[in-house]
């Protein structure tokens, strides 16, 4: 995945991806997939005596109450995160109870309804944060994007030509961004690229060791990471360098 295409993908927030998923099997599936190991956390709150069988009974049950919750979920009344939370741990709850006959007993049902206030609070707290950091990191990146964008027509690209010029296979990618790091500490280039606007290819093929013709078909990516790497660009930066 190149730079422009890692940066259109992590900008779309968890509640985004779930209202898409409203009308895709597969989102949602992808979604289940990804969220596994909070739908665990939440079976053992719930199944502290339950057998390997029990257990798994129990994540299935979390799973099929974590696709209901995706297929409801209204963005017009909150985030998904403590939406969904509540969902699952009501559904768990709900399994105690129908299975208490069968001698389960995970937690005592008294136990049960005393810890779900607080249990249920420290998920939502913890995904509060976690939805509200997300945000403020979108947000910036949304400006950052703006902001690099405008410097690529300064160049005459367009953020769109980056994404279809981009290398396609990760070692010649890796190998791009290790010229991108070469040409970032070498203060001649740089001048020259900042002053004269210019990507001396000569140059640059002789510190990083690249042929000609590859840095031709590089030019664009190389030097959209190295704008990147040159600005101001705490978040799009991360791109360059990892």
């Amino acid at each position: 995945m190149d730079i422009a295409e890692e940066i259109i993908e992590n900008s779309t927030t968890l509640d985004e991806r779930v209202v898409l998923a409203k009308d895709s099997e597969h989102e949602s599936g992808q979604l289940i997939e990804e969220f596994t190991a909070f739908l665990r956390s939440r079976v053992t709150r719930y199944s502290a005596r339950a057998d390997e069988k029990q257990r798994e009974e129990m994540l299935n049950s979390a799973m099929l109450a974590f696709y209901e919750a995706i297929r409801k979920y209204d963005s017009t009344k909150g985030h998904f995160l403590p939406f969904a939370n509540m969902v699952v741990c009501e559904r768990l709850i709900d399994y105690n109870r129908r299975t208490s006959n069968r001698e389960m007993n995970t937690v005592s049902l008294d136990e049960l309804d005393e810890n779900q206030e607080s249990a249920q609070s420290d998920a939502i707290a913890k995904a509060s944060i976690q939805i509200y950091e997300a945000e403020r990191r979108r947000e910036s990146m949304v400006d950052e994007i703006e902001q690099f964008k405008a410097e690529l027509e300064t160049w005459g690209l367009t953020f769109s030509s980056l994404v279809d010029q981009s290398p396609k296979h990760n070692k010649l990618r890796e190998e791009y961004r290790s010229a991108v790091a070469i040409i970032l500490n070498s203060p001649d280039i740089i001048q020259t690229i900042q002053v004269k606007r210019y990507f001396p290819i000569k140059a640059v093929g002789e510190i990083t060791g690249l042929p000609h013709k590859k840095l031709e078909r590089a030019r664009n990516f190389i030097l959209a990471s190295l704008i990147i790497g040159m600005g101001d660009y705490d978040i799009l930066s991360d791109y360059v360098t990892g």
